[in-house]
């Protein structure tokens, strides 16, 4: 969550958007600013400059805004909603296959450690099968077999090690460390403690579509809500107070969907010598217009049946999208149960077929069993050991699944 890059890159985007709402609100904030100008002239008779200088502070303000929503903030909260739920599938994704390779990580140990035994049971065998070739009691081809056993077993824990490299490779990007530094692992594979409703209700809670789908849902509504305000006249209004060296106005004008009312002041500091100077006690002026509209074609009706329309739609997407996730997450939970039960079914074939090796191999020494009775169990044992590190690997791997459906992150 720290250390990884592309969650880095996703909140920082999330902070992006953040800096463009902050732009955007901007307005409802006090805005000043200063404007001079100088001025010369040359009078042609005199043959002389004519200097001015002239300066004005300006103060303006938006106060607060009515009728629907201003495109700029519909926009920013579309693109907050992306950014922000972008951000929650990546958390999902990147622990759930950090998890998925940490666990993955220490059932390589663990097989490592089975097949490094197993070749050491193989060359125990291989020695008794060399000093028995010596005096004559095996031919050459119960050596050569023996050896065979003892170069598969070195063949899987090569493989095996080579697989652990990448996935420790793969797990120091994900947690944003250098690749290449040495990486020790302790733990244990623990029990999946929910039940399969359980793990439905928490998918649903924390599924990122539902959630970007049900904010929608409320725009939309918002949106059909505001459709009463197309019926609403045009209005502007502009008023205020007006002298020599000072003015201040309200305004209230549409801008878009959305009508703003703003606070606009400007007070002269320095007048330009040029004009010509005149007593003014001030005075007020306002001005209001309104526009009415009585008939436009049923543009109006049109868009209120299309934004309807999209309401709609978008509810029963939404309703579609919890049946989904509800699918997902039950086919998950279901292939991760067959996928444990594999396991523990291949884990007592293993022990059979081991068993059966280990006496077919003491018979074979007396000469009660030929080679190619030999050679069946032999690979009996290691199709069935195979199949079982694959079966313990592919339970891992649907676990993981599972739990970045469920953005289940415990």
């Amino acid at each position: 969550m720290q250390y990884n890059r592309e969650l880095i890159q996703a909140r920082e985007q999330i902070n992006q958007i953040k800096g463009d709402q902050i732009s955007v609100h901007s307005r409802f904030m006090p805005h000043l600013d200063l404007t001079t100008n100088y001025n010369t002239d040359r009078t042609e008779l005199k043959g002389t400059y004519e200097d001015s200088f002239a300066s004005r502070l300006r103060y303006s303000q938006r106060l607060f805004e009515f009728g629907p929503n201003a495109l700029e903030e519909i926009r920013l909260r579309k693109n907050f909603r992306q950014a922000l739920y972008t951000y929650q599938g990546l958390v999902y994704t990147i622990l759930a296959r950090s998890w998925e390779l940490f666990h993955l990580i220490l059932l390589q140990n663990q097989q490592i450690t089975i097949r490094q035994q197993s070749r050491h049971n193989f060359e125990a065998i291989l020695k008794r099968q060399e000093a028995r070739f010596e005096f004559r009691l095996a031919d050459e081809e119960a050596v050569l077999s023996a050896r065979l056993n003892v170069l598969n077993e070195e063949l899987a824990i090569n493989n095996l090690e080579r697989n652990q490299f990448n996935n420790k490779m793969e797990l120091l990007r994900l947690i944003g460390q250098p690749i290449g530094i040495e990486l020790e692992l302790a733990g244990n594979l623990q029990a999946f403690i929910l039940n399969q409703d359980a793990a439905v209700q928490i998918a649903l809670e924390k599924s990122i579509e539902i959630a970007l789908l049900n904010e929608g849902l409320e725009e939309q509504q918002r949106v059909v809500k505001e459709i009463k305000w197309d019926y609403a006249p045009d209005l502007s209004v502009n008023a205020g107070l007006d002298d020599i060296n000072r003015n201040a106005r309200i305004s209230v004008k549409r801008d878009g969907p959305t009508w703003g009312i703003n606070l606009d002041s400007e007070f002269i500091l320095r007048e330009d010598s040029r004009q010509l100077s005149y007593i003014d006690d001030g005075h007020w002026f306002a001005q209001v217009e309104a526009r009415i509209p009585i008939f436009e074609g049923a543009s109006r009706l049109g868009r209120e049946r299309r934004e309807k329309a999209r309401l709609s739609q978008l509810n029963v997407g939404l309703e579609d999208r919890v049946a989904e996730v509800e699918l997902q997450v039950r086919q998950a939970y279901q292939s991760m149960l067959q996928a444990e039960g594999q396991q523990d079914i291949q884990a007592r074939r293993v022990e059979i077929a081991r068993r059966r090796l280990s006496i077919t191999q003491i018979l074979s020494e007396k000469g009660q069993v030929d080679e190619v009775r030999m050679d069946q169990v032999r690979d009996q044992f290691f199709n069935d050991q195979n199949r079982l590190f694959e079966n313990q690997a592919e339970f891992i791997r649907r676990q993981a699944n599972l739990r970045r459906l469920m953005g289940f992150i415990q």
